[in-house]
Formats: structure tokens, C-alpha cells, sequence
């Protein structure tokens, strides 16, 4: 990371994708997005110096959580139960098949020098998206 960038956690959940990221950064993650204020709070336990916002990643405007500062990571682990092989059909709910959709608004508004986003196998085939 270069040093005045940030890194953002969205989907952050009780932190597990946080602390990898800081054992290989170095680091600890900036800002960490989750709507659940039970996995904030094990998020803020387990990041006390991580600014934490529970929200909706939606209801999080790229802009104004990073201040102006360059993003340099921003990770996403968007909700994956409803495309694993074990819950056996497509997701239903509009909420859980769009949460993806909020990788093009970060890229949009804040352009982050890396991004990922980390999912189950099936939510390649989710949808008619076509591969790179």
C-alpha cells in the first residue's frame, strides 16, 4: 500500500477479511462497512482503530466515509448464502442479488487502485454477466 491510501471493508462482518488483509498489509483496515450491529461490534472488538459504519453499504456514500483520501484497497464480501450449492436455487430477494452492484459504485466514485471482491464459486453463474 502506498501510504496515504486507504483500505475499505465493505461486507466487513466480524472481521475475519479485515485481519487477513492487515496480516498482509501491515496494517489495519480504515473504514469497515457492515449493516449487522452485532458483527460491528465484533468488528470494532476485534479493529478498535477501524472507523466503523452500521449501514447499509448502500446507504454509504464512497465519497464522503474516504474524505477525499486515495483508496488503495477496497475489499467486498458481499452475501454469497443465497448462490452456495448448499442453499440449491437462485436468490430471490432483489436486497441480496444486487449487493454486488455496490463494487461499480465505489469504482465509479472513489476509482481504488485495487479492488476485490470474494465470493462462492456459483455467483459466477448468477445472472448473464459475461466472463473477461
Amino acid at each position: 500500500m502506498i501510504h496515504s491510501e486507504i483500505i475499505v471493508d465493505n461486507f466487513a462482518g466480524g472481521g475475519g477479511a479485515s485481519t487477513g488483509i492487515e496480516m498482509a498489509t501491515g496494517r489495519s483496515v480504515d473504514i469497515a462497512i457492515n449493516h449487522d450491529v452485532n458483527a460491528v461490534a465484533m468488528h470494532t472488538t476485534n479493529h478498535p482503530d477501524t472507523l466503523h459504519y452500521c449501514e447499509s453499504v448502500f446507504d454509504v456514500n464512497p465519497l464522503v466515509a474516504t474524505a477525499g483520501r486515495p483508496v488503495g484497497l477496497a475489499w467486498f464480501s458481499p452475501d454469497c448464502r443465497h448462490f452456495s450449492k448448499a442453499k440449491g436455487s437462485k436468490p430471490v430477494e432483489k436486497e441480496i442479488r444486487g449487493l454486488a452492484w455496490i463494487v461499480i459504485r465505489w469504482a465509479l466514485a472513489v476509482r481504488p487502485r485495487v479492488m476485490m471482491l470474494e465470493n462462492v464459486e456459483e455467483f459466477q453463474t448468477w445472472g448473464t454477466a459475461y466472463r473477461c
